[in-house]
């Protein structure tokens, strides 16, 4: 009888240790996932800071943006050696750097009120900055009402709508 009682204890044991080696090896594995799948853009936001850090003097980076409309541009924010306010915008291809004084245009969150005030969208995905004809223009991701995919396009000068691509 105490022999019955000590195989069944065993196996719980047993089982417990294999539950928990599974929930560890699961956990392990989400992780790599989500390192793997984000590394592309940590090595992009990387190598925007260094670009904007040598041929813009820019000192202290508060943001990073990307936008990918045709063409893709990097682009982050942050004060200069000279202590302005500026956006350095970077072209994937090409590298082509593009700085900008913060104060000649509408600001992200300018143009997020943008978006909410005339698209009413049911969730804003991200915002970035890009160039069309070499000026800049903030690109707004969002989900409308109906949970279809669009995309405005926002002039940094004025902050009036340039372009918008809806329900993809």
């Amino acid at each position: 009888m105490q022999r019955h009682r000590r195989v069944k204890k065993q196996s719980y044991v047993k089982i417990s240790w294999i539950v928990i080696a599974v929930i560890l090896i699961l956990c392990f594995t989400f992780f790599i996932i989500m390192h793997t799948a984000e590394r592309p853009m940590t090595i992009a936001r990387g190598q925007t800071e260094t670009i904007a850090k040598k041929y813009a003097g820019l000192r202290d980076v508060d943001s990073f943006y990307t936008s990918n409309l045709g063409k893709t541009y990097y682009s982050v924010s942050g004060v200069d050696n000279k202590n302005k306010n500026v956006y350095v915008i970077v072209a994937k291809k090409g590298g082509t750097v593009t700085v900008i004084n913060r104060n000649s245009g509408i600001t992200e969150q300018q143009a997020k009120n943008v978006i909410q005030r005339q698209k009413h969208p049911a969730k804003l995905n991200g915002i970035g900055l890009t160039l069309i004809k070499s000026k800049p223009y903030w690109v707004a991701s969002y989900m409308n009402s109906k949970g279809n995919l669009c995309f405005t396009t926002i002039s940094f000068k004025n902050g009036s709508i340039y372009r918008s691509i809806e329900n993809i």
